[in-house]
């Protein structure tokens, strides 16, 4: 500690050079802890231990395909599988284009026992299921989408799609708390509603949902399902619900690529700054180096305190780094989440922050530790010749 005061006063000599370094570290750590946030929350998405428990099955050439409710009379036959659901992306806005969120029309008396865990269904008082499975009308929410928009129990959500061209009027029924914020930020309503405003989704869902009592006759389902359906007008695709996640997400692009590759490049740069920053300031100081050898100082406490320098440098740049990405996760949570449901997870997590911390530290150990050797190792005459 003794030792503290000095490499403050060295490391700020240059208070404009130091500033600026700082603040560019600090952008570089920000975005690779948004990066690398936003990457862990899209796989999150693909890695559910509910999602584990079901499957997907679809139509083969596309997931926008809609596929006959009567193969529902195939999977009932199944003794591997506990209970199914049908769904249809809706695509409803409410009032008006801005407010979209996630909204399905379901089969409400399956959808509860499907996706129990997400919509906590224990929690659910047993009077407002019946209401939901009893009104055709019927709907239920999330308790963070209520919030948003101030709905509560009798409420009537007006949800124009414009996929389908009508204008549906829901009475909520149900408003649940989920495990997760993303759980609480989509509708889902009675699909029999869809089926006879729209004639051509009479007799027809988008998919199933499917959860099987053992995760391990997944596979086996999945193969005997597509096998039965083979020579039929609409063929099926049966995949894992995580696997069908994934397919969404990849839509968006090859995220996982893209953002290792921007995080490579940010990490080159941050020892590029912090290198040609910590040599200018080393360079600067070559007689003051000299001189504090030639009073005592030997090599190995030179290199301590230069690289003690380098790294102090990275910490201030990494610690403002990680307090601005919480401060905009948090905010991209509270807007990002209100269109994209999965968004409303989105945390810079303790991993994310530690991965931060050691390779800023790692890099600033690296990028201090050449310059401040060579400095250390100079000959002590050739440092004092400029005196």
């Amino acid at each position: 500690m003794k030792f503290l005061t000095l490499i403050l006063r060295s490391l700020f000599r240059s208070k404009r050079r130091t500033i600026l370094t700082v603040l560019s570290l600090a952008v570089s750590v920000f975005l690779i802890a948004l990066l690398q946030s936003l990457l862990g929350t899209m796989d999150s998405l693909t890695t559910s231990t509910a999602s584990g428990m079901r499957f997907v099955v679809q139509d083969k050439a596309s997931f926008t395909n809609v596929i006959p409710q009567s193969y529902a009379n195939y999977l009932r036959q199944q003794p591997e599988i506990e209970q199914f659901t049908a769904f249809q992306w809706f695509g409803g806005e409410y009032k008006d284009p801005k407010n979209f969120f996630a909204n399905f029309a379901v089969d409400p008396e399956t959808y509860l026992q499907v996706y129990r865990e997400e919509a906590n269904l224990p929690s659910i008082p047993p009077s407002q299921v019946r209401d939901f499975i009893r009104d055709g009308n019927a709907c239920c929410v999330g308790k963070t989408l209520a919030d948003k928009y101030g709905w509560k129990l009798g409420d009537v959500v007006p949800l124009r799609s414009s996929i389908f061209n009508i204008t549906l009027r829901l009475n909520i029924r149900i408003i649940f708390k989920g495990q997760r914020n993303s759980d609480e930020m989509f509708l889902a309503f009675n699909i029999k509603q869809l089926q006879e405003a729209v004639p051509w989704m009479k007799g027809r869902v988008g998919a199933f949902t499917v959860r099987a009592k053992n995760p391990s006759d997944i596979p086996r389902l999945c193969d005997r399902i597509d096998r039965h359906f083979a020579n039929s007008a609409q063929e099926t695709l049966s995949i894992t619900e995580n696997a069908f996640n994934l397919n969404m997400i990849k839509m968006l692009g090859d995220f996982s690529t893209m953002v290792h590759s921007i995080s490579g490049a940010v990490l080159v740069a941050i020892l590029i700054v912090t290198a040609n920053t910590m040599a200018m300031a080393i360079r600067e100081r070559t007689t003051q180096i000299s001189t504090m050898r030639a009073i005592g100082f030997s090599s190995g406490q030179i290199l301590s305190l230069l690289m003690a320098e380098g790294l102090l440098l990275s910490l201030m740049g990494s610690g403002l780094g990680i307090a601005l990405a919480m401060c905009a996760a948090s905010l991209a949570a509270n807007v990002a989440g209100q269109l994209l449901p999965w968004m409303a997870d989105f945390i810079i997590t303790g991993e994310t922050l530690l991965l931060c911390v050691l390779l800023t530290l790692g890099l600033g150990l690296l990028s201090t530790f050449i310059p401040a050797y060579r400095a250390s190792r100079r000959p002590i005459t050739e440092g004092l010749r400029a005196l």
